[in-house]
């Protein structure tokens, strides 16, 4: 059976660079800390994937922190700012990756006061909230670039603006796991201070991610020992991991609006193929063509998913950091400050797209996902209807 993978938000297909430049790290072994030779080989490596992401954010080489990815970063960048600005406020949202909203559970349980600015129907951040927010003196503001669940893009350059504007010695935190190497981000026109990615998000190998510091931004470690990484994350790098995510990143340089224009006629291609299905609904507007988030009526979202993946096509019924503990879809905090009614929530399932889909496997697992529909729908009704 040949495999459709539409769940790339959840991690995408190495690509053929990543995996090769993994190998050759691999292959030279030698710790980065070490003065001998070996060492310098593998120090040179980590150079050279440091100028390669300072390049498509147009920051400093010196402004890049290796992690083990983004959940790393995250928490790196929200605790390492709050350690320097003890019960202070705090902006976030409710509709953040759960890296973010944990981070500022336990803040909130230190002391700290966690504002969340309201969004509006679409997903978008409320920009009287925000302002109402940073109304008062404010630390720090931790705002994804692109939802995970619905691809939701957010107006970077708007929001550093404002916050700058309210507070200029106020952190600006992006989330930019799902949006590097797929839109443009600039560090310095959008004021970011704090950004974080990771590598098996855009074409490298789990293992891997990094936190952007702005050189006039301070922050406080997690991890201490060797002084690695200008001491912010102590540790032996994973050097094939960052040799992987470099590969990928330069992979995308020169050929971002390519890959994104492909994206959108793949997008265009599966809604194409269930136009004719009643009972669909968008979750999200403005949201990036890689993250298509729908609500089907009277489906179970994990009973299609299950009903797909026999058929050899892979989605997601919600963000992939909590499958292990599979929630139900009706708690998805995301959709829930999207304002959706509770069927929509409860029924929603995630279809992502990468650069590497192809349009006739897209349209196939378009018509598959239209039999899978009514196969449970009419199922549904020969049992008296959906059950929770």
């Amino acid at each position: 059976m040949k495999i459709i993978y539409l769940d790339s938000a959840a991690t995408t297909p190495p690509a053929a660079a990543a995996t090769a430049a993994a190998v050759d790290a691999i292959e030279n072994f030698g710790n980065p800390s070490s003065l001998h030779r070996m060492g310098i080989d593998a120090e040179k490596l980590l150079t050279d994937a440091r100028q390669i992401l300072a390049k498509i954010i147009n920051a400093k080489p010196a402004e890049i922190c290796f992690t083990s990815g983004g959940t790393e970063a995250n928490a790196l960048a929200i605790l390492g700012a709050a350690k320097l600005h003890k019960g202070t406020r705090i902006i976030t949202t409710t509709a953040e990756h759960p890296s973010v909203t944990e981070c500022m559970k336990s803040l909130a349980q230190a002391g700290f006061e966690v504002f969340y600015a309201a969004l509006d129907s679409g997903g978008r951040v409320d920009i009287t909230s925000l302002k109402t927010g940073l109304a008062q003196p404010t630390s720090l503001v931790s705002i994804h670039h692109v939802n995970n669940e619905t691809g939701v893009v957010q107006d970077i350059g708007t929001l550093g603006a404002i916050i700058k504007a309210a507070g200029p010695q106020t952190a600006f935190h992006v989330d930019a796991v799902q949006s590097l190497c797929k839109i443009p981000i600039d560090a310095a026109t959008m004021q970011i201070d704090l950004l974080s990615t990771s590598g098996h998000k855009l074409g490298g190998i789990k293992g891997a991610g990094a936190l952007y510091v702005r050189q006039s931004q301070h922050i406080k470690p997690m991890l201490i020992g060797g002084g690695q990484e200008g001491g912010l994350r102590g540790g032996t790098e994973n050097v094939a991991g960052i040799a992987a995510m470099a590969a990928a990143v330069s992979k995308s340089l020169g050929r971002m609006q390519t890959d994104y224009e492909h994206v959108v006629s793949l997008r265009q291609a599966f809604l194409d193929g269930i136009a004719n299905l009643e009972g669909i609904s968008i979750n999200g507007m403005d949201a990036i063509p890689h993250i298509l988030n729908i609500s089907i009526s009277g489906v179970r979202p994990e009973v299609m998913v299950n009903a797909l993946s026999a058929k050899g096509v892979c989605i997601s019924a919600g963000a992939a950091c909590s499958s292990n503990k599979r929630q139900k879809q009706d708690e998805s905090a995301v959709l829930r400050a999207y304002g959706l009614t509770t069927e929509a929530v409860a029924s929603a399932v995630r279809i992502s797209f990468s650069a590497a889909n192809y349009l006739d496997e897209v349209k196939a697992a378009a018509e598959i996902f239209v039999e899978c529909v009514n196969l449970l729908r009419q199922h549904s009704k020969s049992m008296g209807g959906i059950r929770r």
